[in-house]
This record gives C-alpha cells, sequence and structure tokens, in this order.
C-alpha cells in the first residue's frame, strides 16, 4: 500500500514491477551515451537554464526546500556532465536505464529492490533524527525534507537514495519512480512512466504490476 501525505509539494510516477533479469550488460549505458551526446549537440553553448526541461527539476527542489544551485537535480547533474564531455559511470541494467531515462526526461528519478522494503510505502516529511546512508557514501540527514519511507523507516528522496534498497543484480522485484513539482502535467508523466516501463521490458524484461501516479491532496 502506498500513500502521500497531506501538503506534500511533489508528485510521483510509480511503476512496480517483477520478475525482472538485472544483469551488467551495456545497451542501457550506450542509451546514456547517445543521448548525452544528442544533447551535447544541441545545446553546446546554450545556458543551461534555459534548455527545455531544466526548470522542472529545479522548481521541484525550490518546492521541497532545496536550493537547485547548491543541491543540483541528479538530472542537471548528467545533462552538466553531457554538456562537458564527461565520463558516465555503468551500474547495472536498472540503474542505467534510470540514469538514460533521467538524462531524457530531465527529472530526478530512483529505483528500488521491492523485495527490500517493507509493508506500507509513504511519501512524507523527514522526521527529527532521521537518515539513512545514501549512495553518496554519506550519511544523509533528512530532518524537514521529503521523502519515501517504508515500516523500517526513509529509504528514498528526491535527492538521494539508501543503500538499503539498493538495486543489484540479484533484484527480481523493483520500484521505479519518477519525481515531478505539483504541478507538473499527470498526460506527460504518464507518458514518461509508460515509456520508462517500456525500456525496462525491452532490456530487462519483467511485467508491470501497478502503475499510478502519487499526489497529495
Amino acid at each position: 500500500m502506498w500513500k502521500i501525505e497531506p501538503n506534500t509539494p511533489l508528485k510521483l510516477g510509480v511503476i512496480i514491477m517483477k520478475n525482472v533479469s538485472v544483469t551488467a550488460e551495456k545497451t542501457a549505458y550506450n542509451k546514456i551515451l547517445d543521448c548525452a551526446a544528442e544533447y551535447a549537440r544541441k545545446y553546446q553553448n546554450t545556458n543551461i537554464g534555459e534548455i527545455p526541461g531544466v526548470m522542472n527539476s529545479r522548481s521541484l527542489f525550490r518546492s521541497i526546500g532545496m536550493d537547485p544551485t547548491k543541491h543540483r537535480p541528479s538530472s542537471e547533474a548528467l545533462l552538466r556532465r553531457a554538456l562537458k564531455g564527461l565520463e558516465y559511470f555503468s551500474i547495472n541494467t536498472l540503474v542505467d536505464i534510470g540514469n538514460w531515462c533521467s538524462l531524457d526526461f530531465l527529472l530526478p528519478i530512483c529505483v528500488y529492490d521491492a523485495d527490500k522494503t517493507a509493508g506500507e510505502i509513504t511519501a512524507r516529511l523527514g522526521k527529527e533524527n532521521e537518515s539513512y546512508f545514501g549512495h553518496n557514501n554519506r550519511e544523509v540527514n533528512l530532518h524537514n525534507r521529503y521523502l519515501i519511507a517504508d515500516e523500517k523507516g526513509p529509504f528514498g528522496s528526491p535527492i538521494t537514495d539508501s543503500i538499503r534498497t539498493a538495486v543489484d543484480i540479484n533484484t527480481r522485484n523493483a520500484i521505479l519512480i519518477i519525481f515531478t513539482p505539483q504541478d507538473f502535467a499527470d498526460e506527460l508523466l504518464q507518458k514518461q512512466m509508460e515509456i520508462f516501463a517500456e525500456r525496462v521490458q525491452e532490456i530487462c524484461g519483467g511485467k508491470i504490476v501497478e502503475s499510478f501516479v502519487l499526489k497529495s491532496n
């Protein structure tokens, strides 16, 4: 079961999949490189704030109390690497697909191992003393930050995710999430969710169990 607390200023596109196959194969990683090359070709001499889509992630961060010039959305960090011709890193097929879609859609995207979560999942504001060890290899303070938590505690956010629910080659059931600002068009989000799921099925197989938009009233 999923829920979102009232007045939570973000929207989630959630896809739950089962029977995926995660490997070290490089198809999705090569798609990241192709997408990056296309951004570099089109926008090499463009101010990054003028690139279509960038303001969506910045708007999301501002709405959740984060300054996007100090804490860059992951999608914008990927875009900056493209424009600077910097290297990307391959993790595994499912994480690489998430990064490909994040760069393509210019929105923060997270993937989780569903079997590493426990019980009800809630999007909410972080409480005092809540934290987790993140993919940035640091303890992430979540007090007064918007996050996703299960019955064990927080495991994800638009900033960086917990190691606890990380996808690896043993992952068989997955949660895919696109983070958007509240005013992001539902129709566009649904389309991006379809593309995301199609890319996962093409490269990792699997079946969609559930797909929905989670937003606060």
